[in-house]
């Protein structure tokens, strides 16, 4: 199906009417075709208004979830942290919060292109692609700001980001192991649990916080193998609630 699509173009301060024949079946149907391709580890800069770039890392899994870090080049020592599922629509794949209006991108073989929701790209020479590095993540998402929901019941404890439908298992501390009768890291799993009990009322409730953390596989929390655990590497702040 084929249809003529208008659009308004900003250039040079003017805005100039652009007119495009579309063949809206075919594109969407090239675009899906390539969605096998989409998982894997996207990394690069990208513009920012008040910054002198948004260093952007994004990792796209086959499951349906996605990672998000973003950190403004000279002004944050840890990125912020998004967890969510990724969408197709109209052949484009979307990033971003539930509810909120999300990052649209354009599959290219180099990488993933940010574009508008009409999937008319940038007209300026900057450069808007975020190069494809790797496939899928290799086990380790290093630390970030992330916010979310976490509980801790009947000796059980998880976290679940904001925007994500998923829970990971979750514990305090980089690694829970000891060398020499020392732990690894200054944060523990003894001191989360204190934490959260001075922030809630009682066992089970959740406690919506603000987490230095990072993501890495650990011991399945049933049975053999292993599971993705968020490990958090501070004491969590308290927030209101996820955005």
């Amino acid at each position: 199906m084929k249809h003529a699509s208008i659009f308004l173009v900003p250039l040079g301060g003017l805005r100039v009417e652009r007119r495009a024949l579309v063949n809206t079946t075919e594109a969407s149907a090239d675009r899906n075709k390539q969605a096998i391709d989409w998982p894997g580890y996207y990394s690069d800069p990208l513009p920012c208004l008040d910054c002198s770039g948004m260093l952007t890392d994004l990792w796209v899994r086959s499951d349906s979830p996605f990672i998000l870090q973003e950190r403004r080049i000279g002004r944050d020592s840890i990125p912020m942290g998004t967890v969510g599922q990724w969408h197709v629509v109209n052949g484009l794949i979307t990033i971003g919060y539930t509810g909120d209006k999300p990052y649209f991108f354009r599959f290219k073989k180099e990488g993933l292109e940010l574009v508008d929701e009409m999937d008319e790209s940038d007209q300026s020479s900057v450069d808007y692609t975020l190069d494809k590095l790797a496939g899928e993540h290799d086990g380790y998402i290093p630390r970030m700001r992330l916010m979310g929901t976490f509980i801790y019941m009947a000796d059980a404890q998880s976290f679940q980001p904001c925007g994500a439908k998923y829970v990971w298992p979750c514990v305090g501390g980089i690694d829970m192991s000891e060398e020499e009768g020392e732990p690894l890291n200054s944060f523990n799993n003894i001191e989360l649990q204190e934490s959260y009990r001075s922030a809630v009322k009682q066992g089970g409730d959740p406690w919506v916080v603000e987490a230095i953390c990072s993501m890495s596989m650990g011991p399945a929390m049933e049975g053999d193998g292993a599971d993705e655990y968020i490990y958090v590497e501070r004491a969590p702040m308290t927030i209101a609630h996820c955005p």
